[in-house]
């Protein structure tokens, strides 16, 4: 049964937009030649770090949703272990995933006014 994941990549700051973005396709292409299917992807951009990683100050930040058998995720960090250009990578478990949350919570509260009157 697949599951439902949150993975935020830091990338070096100083790729040029042609290398991030071979760095953001190659994440997605290990994403999806190990059977995820992405739902959503963010780019936060580059953000100063709360500590130093790799003598970096500064990362360039990615954020992707996807849904994955729970098998695949090995595969997928052994390929992102390999690449210099990720300074670090964090794979979450979600329940939800988080713009079906803020329409649940939108509709509680359109629920509890609606009760109020």
């Amino acid at each position: 049964m697949e599951k439902k994941y949150e993975a935020c990549f830091l990338l070096k700051p100083e790729l040029s937009e042609e290398e991030n973005a071979k760095e953001l396709s190659y994440i997605e292409g290990q994403i999806l030649n190990n059977g995820g299917k992405i739902v959503k992807k963010d780019i936060w951009g580059k953000k100063y770090l709360a500590y130093p990683i790799k003598k970096e100050t500064e990362a360039f930040y990615y954020i992707v949703y996807f849904m994955a058998l729970p098998g695949s995720l090995s595969s997928i960090s052994e390929g992102m272990r390999r690449r210099e250009n990720i300074l670090r990578y964090l794979f979450l478990q979600r329940k939800r995933f988080p713009e079906l949350e803020k329409d649940e919570q939108r509709g509680e509260n359109v629920n509890a006014r609606a009760n109020v009157k």
